[in-house]
């Protein structure tokens, strides 16, 4: 429960903060199947970003969620920290957290290939083919050739 309030309160303010203009937008979304760019971890790397990527690829949502959730505390205008948290909540099929950051995400960069292919992903897993056929599309219209959004076509196709 403490976690859930204190999840809200980042939210809350990552909100209001991203209608200012006055600080910068981490912008360069990276992503892999879903969203989430394959993660390499060295000794010596302390990021919480860098973890979740690396938790993320190992399959371990749980402990990604933790680690982008901190990435966001550290700098709430870190889009890739705000897609990662969201992929992992899609992952442990808390929905409604992750549609919060899929708005923070959008408020900050807008419909680019990254997020309508999440969001499509995030419509999968939620069994609304309609929604994400919709997000894969125009993640494939605005790049046709990006194998992750191909692969989740695929995917789409053979459900």
């Amino acid at each position: 429960m403490v976690m859930a309030m204190r999840l809200a309160i980042v939210l809350a303010a990552a909100l209001a903060l991203v209608g200012c203009k006055a600080k910068a937008v981490d912008n360069d979304i990276t992503y892999g199947i879903d969203g989430i760019r394959p993660a390499t971890f060295s000794k010596g790397s302390q990021s919480p970003l860098e973890r979740g990527r690396l938790h993320y690829s190992r399959g371990d949502y749980g402990l990604a969620e933790k680690y982008f959730r901190q990435a966001v505390e550290q700098n709430s205008n870190n889009a890739n920290a705000w897609i990662g948290l969201a992929a992992s909540y899609d992952r442990l099929k808390r929905f409604d957290l992750a549609d919060r950051a899929y708005k923070v995400v959008i408020k900050m960069v807008g419909y680019t290939v990254p997020v309508h292919n999440n969001l499509g992903y995030h419509y999968y897993l939620q069994g609304d083919m309609k929604k994400a056929r919709k997000h894969f599309d125009a993640a494939h219209n605005m790049d046709p050739s990006n194998p992750q959004v191909i692969a989740n076509l695929e995917l789409l196709d053979a459900t």
